[in-house]
């Protein structure tokens, strides 16, 4: 099983504090997964940039953001952010 490290802001690599700080504020906190993210910062910076583009440069509701995320998520195997989904 790989474990994974979850960063806040007070040890998060150099690299990555800018992109921990960006998070922080634009969620009022840190999300598991970017906390995990700061472990790579050029993969955080992409996964941010992507996001952004996605919520900026769609005619989709929040709703329908979230169906998009969620099939996504399914799609994926993501056991994390499908709750109760089998694994």
């Amino acid at each position: 099983m790989t474990k994974f490290t979850y960063y806040t802001a007070d040890n998060a690599p150099v690299e990555s504090k800018g992109l921990v700080e960006q998070s922080l504020k634009g969620f009022g906190m840190l999300p598991n997964l970017h906390s995990v993210l700061a472990e790579a910062p050029a993969t955080y910076e992409a996964y941010n940039t992507t996001f952004d583009l996605f919520m900026k440069n769609t005619t989709f509701s929040p709703l329908e953001q979230q169906v998009v995320f969620m099939t996504a998520n399914f799609e994926n195997n993501c056991h994390y952010c499908v709750p109760g989904q089998p694994g």
